[in-house]
């Protein structure tokens, strides 16, 4: 069903969007259809009145006291009981439950944190009042459970985080923004150049300013695909730093022994090396470019040179049903590297997104099916995430080995800390009392960047 979703005003509109969203392919937003949803609200006198309205289902009304004297407070509230009227309304009439409820953001674990706060039974509240499934409230409660003794909010600790937008290949399924090595590699040294000079600036900041510094993590992109020597520079303000140290190396066959030489010169702690696939015409299909061999031999170096190990695989790629998924995932585990990190595929357009709801249910059963069998081989989950377009309305959820939870994916999916970018597209974020927060982000562009790294780095200095 294609519908025109009618909201009054634009405060609540993409969060509630979003919910509808929720529901393809039982429906789809589409402002020139004929059927409608609409939302309509009024407050008076300390209550807030929703009414709910289609062309294909009846009316709805729904009210609750709350006070309008906090307008933050008031907007999350009032927001979250429009969403739940929706999801309600919509979830009857399709008969359909999605494993998130009404819950639309990023970050269930910080939700559930919030609810700690003044809730002694977190993942009963999740099921109750946002209606998350019991296997997803479940999960949360994990992952929250793993994160004990590292899960430390403070406004004196900070990460550094370093964007290197480069990759050998672009995958059929990336939605990030980055750029094939081979037609920018005239700009890569100036980029080192400039990505190494804002580093320094971020250094500075963080000795000047006390804070302690946690973690440092270069992710992309492929940060190994740009050569050993220009990754070397960008590395080098780094290497002094006695912390948790991260490079993505997600394309294998990058992976070369100089190439891990120099990271363990550099003190780099922590590598991926990620298959997504152990299946080669899945590979193949989605333009990766390597070989299945190149994965284990990438990973076999990695392990020699004592690195801390990460892989992850992806549910529901293209043409892979549950057997291919289920026998990447035991390649992974026969490997036993100390993270695995299970995603589930983010589609990008709604054509895509439509061949793929065509298999609706099948990622819901992939992602339960690895949960299970990591669990079993003593891998927990840690940290998560979500995206919008995921299929099923899933997740993206990283295991561990305990004691080899990386520090950084829970410092930035929890927002517990400063974080400091450099790079093009690379975001600071601040955190200040009260939970008010500054985003600072830098230019997309590669050109751009270089153009502008002086005031980018005169901007970082104003941070202080």
């Amino acid at each position: 069903m294609k519908l025109k979703f009618i909201i009054p005003r634009e405060n609540y509109l993409n969060d509630v969007q979003d919910i509808v969203r929720g529901f393809f392919p039982y429906l789809q937003i589409d402002e020139d259809a004929e059927e409608y949803l609409k939302v309509d609200y009024v407050y008076s006198n300390s209550v807030f009145y929703l009414m709910i309205s289609s062309s294909f289902s009846g009316e709805k009304s729904a009210s609750f006291d709350v006070s309008s004297d906090d307008n933050s407070l008031y907007k999350k509230l009032t927001k979250r009981f429009i969403k739940n009227c929706i999801y309600d309304y919509l979830s009857n009439y399709f008969n359909v439950s999605l494993p998130y409820g009404s819950l639309t953001g990023v970050r269930p674990t910080k939700l559930y944190y919030e609810i700690l706060g003044y809730h002694n039974e977190p993942e009963s509240m999740l099921k109750s009042e946002f209606r998350v499934s019991s296997s997803r409230a479940e999960l949360i409660g994990k992952a929250v459970k793993a994160q004990k003794g590292i899960y430390q909010p403070s406004l004196e600790t900070a990460d550094i985080y370093v964007n290197i937008p480069f990759c050998p290949t672009r995958c059929a399924y990336c939605s990030f923004i980055s750029s094939e090595v081979k037609k920018v590699e005239k700009l890569l040294p100036k980029y080192a150049e400039s990505t190494a000079r804002e580093i320094d600036a971020i250094i500075s900041i963080l000795y000047k300013s006390n804070k302690k510094l946690k973690s440092v993590y270069i992710g992309g992109g492929t940060p190994t695909s740009i050569g050993v020597n220009n990754l070397e520079k960008i590395l080098e303000p780094l290497s002094c730093l006695d912390v948790e140290f991260t490079v993505e190396a997600g394309r294998p066959d990058t992976l070369t022994e100089e190439m891990l030489d120099m990271l363990k010169r550099k003190n780099v702690t922590r590598l991926s090396v990620n298959p997504q696939s152990f299946n080669q015409k899945t590979l193949d299909k989605i333009g990766r470019k390597h070989s299945v061999d190149a994965v284990y031999e990438g990973f076999r170096i990695a392990r020699e040179k004592g690195f801390i190990v990460n892989m992850d695989l992806i549910a529901l790629l293209p043409e892979e049903d549950f057997e291919d998924f289920s026998y990447s995932l035991e390649k992974a585990i026969e490997l036993r590297p100390d993270n695995i990190t299970i995603h589930t595929l983010s589609i990008k357009r709604g054509a895509e997104l439509s061949a793929i709801e065509s298999e609706r249910g099948l990622a819901l059963g992939m992602t339960d099916y690895a949960y299970s069998r990591l669990e079993k081989e003593g891998y927990m989950p840690y940290y998560m995430y979500r995206q919008k377009n995921m299929a099923d309305n899933l997740e993206n959820v990283g295991f561990s080995i305990k004691g080899k939870e990386c520090v950084y994916n829970i410092d930035m999916m929890e927002e517990t800390n400063a974080v400091y970018g450099a790079g093009a597209g690379a975001m600071t974020k601040l955190f200040y009392l009260y939970g008010a927060i500054e985003r600072v982000s830098n230019p997309k562009g590669i050109k751009e960047y270089l153009e502008r790294i002086d005031t980018i780095i005169g901007n970082k200095n104003n941070l202080l």
